[in-house]
């Protein structure tokens, strides 16, 4: 771990709480006009990790946001972007160049427009248009890698939204949610760690539902990303009206399937769950499961986060891969620099 992990990515890790906190105590002092609120939608325009937020938040206050969220990674805002959308500019860095385009629109339109980041170009079109800003400092981000930084991407969307009425997420809530992952580490590692040898050579498959969709895109991002490793995954219910039928060919396939379980899923998807799973053995496929300890369906985000995180981290340590790196990510970023 120490040779293949020059950049600190398993500090990083460990510092999931911190990050959760310092951005949380953040956006409980930004102050918003009140055209930012009772919006009739909710855009987030952002790439990679800097979308984790806004996956979370569609799938865990699906029965209680108030607005639709769009996630958007695109260079251009949807032609329904008006002044009853609130656009959030969300990119870690602050210079990925699709929503900072989308950004620099949302202005020019005058937009209801918000930024999260923690500096660069984001920062500059906050401070320039005079924008309400969750403007955080990554100090507990040691490798400087935007998918390491997930508190502070997932909690800073969820922190703009409860702030500005979108959601409810309690003071107490997020207290609870950073005991659980302090008190919880030791257990969240080992399992991670165990499962990762379960999925060594093979190519992932993740299946979850309803609260937990949003944890399956992040863990998909992180297996790509950190392990250099190809994954996919797929929510139920949908996945039972198409994907069974490709689990057939081709017939050397190297897939195992990793179902996230929750005891708080309905009772309709619990039944769903099991019936998949017969369906993914009688097809010659192998799966494993991760059942999260926690209580509380925001509690279960936080825990699943936290062990998809070391999972993958695993995962690149199985394949001697340096998790911090994204060579092919930063390849493309230059060839398209010189063909602009």
């Amino acid at each position: 771990m120490n040779n293949l992990d020059p950049k600190d990515v398993f500090g990083s890790l460990q510092m999931l709480p911190d990050q959760i906190e310092s951005v949380w105590t953040l956006s409980k002092e930004i102050d918003y006009p009140d055209r930012f609120k009772n919006l009739k939608r909710i855009v987030c325009c952002a790439m990679g990790g800097s979308m984790y937020g806004a996956y979370i938040a569609n799938a865990l206050f699906h029965d209680s946001l108030k607005a639709p969220i769009i996630t958007l990674g695109d260079y251009r805002l949807p032609g329904f972007a008006s002044s009853d959308t609130l656009i959030i500019l969300s990119s870690y860095s602050g210079n990925t160049e699709e929503p900072i385009n989308c950004a620099e629109e949302a202005v020019l339109k005058k937009l209801p427009l918000t930024v999260l980041t923690y500096g660069g170009k984001a920062s500059e079109i906050a401070q320039q248009n005079n924008l309400p800003a969750l403007i955080f400092d990554p100090k507990f981000n040691p490798s400087d890698q935007p998918r390491l930084g997930s508190g502070y991407m997932v909690l800073g969307i969820l922190g703009i939204l409860n702030q500005l009425g979108y959601i409810f997420l309690s003071d107490q809530e997020i207290i609870e949610g950073i005991e659980f992952l302090n008190s919880s580490n030791e257990g969240i590692k080992k399992q991670a760690e165990a499962l990762a040898k379960e999925l060594e050579r093979y190519i992932p498959l993740l299946i979850a539902a309803e609260h937990l969709n949003g944890n399956i895109h992040i863990l998909r991002n992180q297996i790509n990303e950190t392990a250099k490793s190809f994954s996919a995954f797929a929510e139920l219910p949908e996945l039972n009206h198409h994907l069974m039928e490709g689990l057939k060919n081709p017939p050397d396939k190297k897939i195992k399937t990793l179902f996230i379980n929750s005891n708080l899923y309905s009772e309709k998807l619990t039944k769903r769950m099991e019936i998949t799973k017969d369906v993914i053995e009688k097809n010659g496929l192998s799966y494993i499961e991760y059942n999260p300890q926690s209580k509380t369906k925001f509690l279960q985000m936080l825990e699943v986060l936290s062990f998809g995180g070391y999972l993958s981290y695993y995962l690149a340590m199985l394949y001697k891969q340096d998790p911090s790196v994204i060579p092919w990510v930063d390849y493309f970023k230059n060839e398209l620099q010189k063909s602009s």
